[in-house]
């Protein structure tokens, strides 16, 4: 095993028997071979722990950990405290990478000696996978963002700016932040405080990462007051940390351009809801009103479609 890897892969693993294969696979053969791929058993039931030690037995690059169920978070965190590439890239177990991924990836960060990369493109799976297409690294086009925030915000794709993976950190970087342990959609609050803290990094424009579509999501499923609660949560962790370090003069622009978006999507939701849907209204009305009476949202900032949903939950709350 390679004593100093240049990436350290982190692939959380719960219950993946069957797409557990391809993520693997997809990894050994990337075209960086100097790499650690650390695989954090989170308790699963099925045969993804069988899987695991018949991987690491065929290839010493894989370091499995087995742990009890503890969530995404808590294992992401582990991973972290596991790892020991100059970059860390986190790859879900149910996705899998181009066989040029990582170094593609780690070619652009040493060129640009940027601590983080960024690819505002991936691939979303269906019935067939696109075609492969063979890359020359050293010549892979990257542009500097010198306005983190902004550029993170503004991308046409906003799905990328709240996952953690499809994006290369530097380990120095990303060792200094921890995912918000016991939620759901944990990895946008986590992402939005790390990229606030970088003054530049590098995007690349390239489908690198396969991401499934046809897996069980956090999104799609049924929503509930502990969902609602996780959302505010996260607004509530980010609001804090610009507060701690002095980045309240970026606020106005991520509550316009992301929480604005995640009110619009909880609401969303909620209004479809079938199940609980008094319970749902009454829990987000009172985690909203607290935000808004201390300011760290703005009714003026939703979009038209979100300010109807609000005032409609509040009149339908009001008149119960």
């Amino acid at each position: 095993m390679n004593a100093n890897p240049k990436v350290s892969v982190i692939i959380p693993v719960y219950n993946v028997e069957k797409d557990l294969p391809r993520c693997l696979d997809s990894v050994l053969c990337q075209s960086l071979p100097e790499i650690e791929v650390i695989c954090l058993n989170d308790g699963s039931i099925d045969g993804s722990g069988e899987i695991l030690r018949r991987y690491a037995k065929k290839d010493k690059r894989i370091k499995v950990f087995t742990q009890k169920n503890k969530g995404l978070s808590a294992t992401r965190n582990r991973g972290l405290d596991e790892a020991r590439g100059a970059y860390v890239f986190f790859l879900d177990s149910d996705d899998y990478l181009h066989p040029q991924t990582l170094e593609i990836f780690y070619t652009v960060a040493e060129k640009s000696k940027q601590p983080l990369v960024i690819s505002t493109k991936f691939c979303r799976l269906g019935k067939q996978s696109p075609n492969v297409k063979i890359y020359a690294p050293q010549q892979v086009h990257y542009n500097i963002a010198t306005r983190p925030l902004k550029s993170l915000y503004t991308n046409k794709n906003r799905y990328v700016s709240a996952v953690a993976w499809n994006k290369l950190y530097r380990a120095d970087i990303v060792r200094n932040y921890r995912f918000i342990e016991g939620i759901y959609f944990e990895d946008w609050p986590w992402t939005a405080c790390l990229v606030a803290s970088v003054s530049s990094y590098a995007y690349i424009n390239e489908n690198l990462y396969h991401y499934n579509t046809t897996s069980p999501s956090i999104i799609r499923s049924r929503f509930s007051t502990k969902k609602v609660a996780d959302y505010f949560t996260g607004i509530n962790f980010v609001y804090q940390y610009f507060m701690v370090h002095n980045k309240m003069a970026e606020w106005p622009f991520v509550r316009r351009k992301r929480i604005a978006q995640s009110l619009k999507m909880v609401l969303s939701k909620i209004s479809k809801s079938t199940q609980n849907l008094d319970e749902l209204e009454y829990f987000f009305k009172q985690k909203y009103l607290a935000l808004a009476h201390d300011k760290i949202i703005k009714f003026s900032e939703l979009s038209l479609k979100t300010q109807f949903r609000l005032l409609r939950l509040l009149w339908h709350q009001r008149h119960k």
